[in-house]
């Protein structure tokens, strides 16, 4: 008998929230991703439903974790995804046993709800699984993702010093501008910080011909992680024109949304809200900013590239159960027409259409 058929598999659910965070204390993830929080936010934001599964050694010691959501595309079919819409997920477990018998129960719950695949988004390579062959050859990896990590000084200025001249310059250009920028602030003349997101984002999206997020996944992401999760926001005047959202966990915090105005562009205000989300970032305690999740060699990727950010490459994993893994990608030809026909809509229409169309777009 191999070591993973000794370990069972449970589904959990709220009464046993307590065992899934006391296994996270003693064994600590390296993204928030894993945190209790998402399963309500994305249930509730989506519809998805979750499926956490806990592993537990023969005397019902706690020994790894995999929180699953059933995503059901119209676009790209039914699938388990751990975790839609974030940068991180999959399997963390105390041992290679423990990996091998979660990702076994992950099967085996998609081919019970019938789904295309299971999607894994590990942030680090799968154990090699000695001794266990029934996962051998089961697992197809995708590294065509990246998120960017810079370490952050104690000291805002000496982090600052640490930049090119280049850099400093554009941080400082929107300043010369009058641009301004503030962090989880309410009061007049400006809007709340979630408004005034919201206000940015959906603008961005429908700029960028991509479907945006219903306003409540900030809004429960916000209110679940409290001083976690920090709203920056950046204004002309009384005008908002950019705008972020972070969500820390351990040392790191990551810029989970951020947006920009394409008609303020010129004045670089994106340059200052991600040198106000660091600098808040290091008063927060963290010692990591997270850029978030990138396509090698995109402009992101290069955006993020000259603060002299590191690259980690995302390594998705899937088990294949019908069909392949799908191209679920705006620069694909496919959705070239879509893209271009989204760019053109309304901003109110785009808003009111968004919401339910991201709900296939996990």
């Amino acid at each position: 008998m191999t070591e993973s058929r000794r370990i069972t598999v449970t589904a959990v659910a709220e009464a046993e929230r307590a065992v899934w965070e006391a296994f996270l204390q003693h064994l600590p993830a390296d993204h928030h991703a894993f945190h209790w929080h998402w399963r309500e936010i994305l249930r509730r934001t989506f519809g998805h439903q979750p499926h956490y599964l806990l592993a537990r050694t023969p005397d019902g010691t706690a020994c790894g974790v995999l929180p699953l959501f059933h995503v059901k595309s119209m676009l790209f079919g039914a699938a388990l995804i751990s975790v839609p819409y974030l940068n991180g997920g999959g399997i963390h477990a105390e041992t290679d046993a423990a990996f091998a018998a979660l990702e076994q129960a992950a099967a085996a719950l998609g081919q019970e709800l019938r789904v295309d695949y299971v999607e894994l988004r590990h942030r680090k390579p799968a154990p090699e699984f000695d001794g266990e062959p029934a996962l051998e050859g089961k697992l197809v990896e995708r590294s065509h993702k990246v998120s960017m990590l810079l370490p952050l000084d104690a000291d805002p200025e000496a982090l600052f010093a640490s930049f090119r001249p280049k850099l400093r310059s554009q941080i400082r250009r929107p300043s010369k501008s009058g641009i301004v920028a503030r962090v989880g602030a309410d009061g007049d003349p400006y809007l709340n910080p979630l408004d005034a997101f919201f206000t940015v984002f959906s603008e961005h999206m429908r700029d960028l011909g991509t479907p945006v997020f219903p306003k409540r996944l900030f809004h429960l992401s916000h209110e679940a992680f409290g001083p976690a999760c920090r709203i920056i926001t950046v204004w002309l005047e009384q005008t908002p024109v950019a705008a972020g959202i972070t969500v820390g966990h351990g040392t790191a915090t990551e810029m989970l949304w951020a947006a920009s105005l394409r008609r303020y562009s010129a004045m670089a205000p994106n340059m200052l809200l991600y040198w106000e989300a660091m600098k808040t970032a290091i008063q927060d305690g963290y010692r990591i900013f997270d850029f978030g999740r990138s396509s090698y060699g995109s402009g992101p990727h290069r955006f993020k590239m000259q603060w002299g950010a590191s690259e980690l490459p995302l390594h998705w994993h899937y088990r294949l159960l019908e069909g392949d893994i799908p191209d679920i990608n705006p620069e694909n030809p496919r959705f070239t027409t879509m893209v271009r026909c989204w760019q053109r809509l309304p901003l109110p229409l785009a808003n009111t259409l968004g919401p339910w169309i991201t709900k296939s777009l996990p």
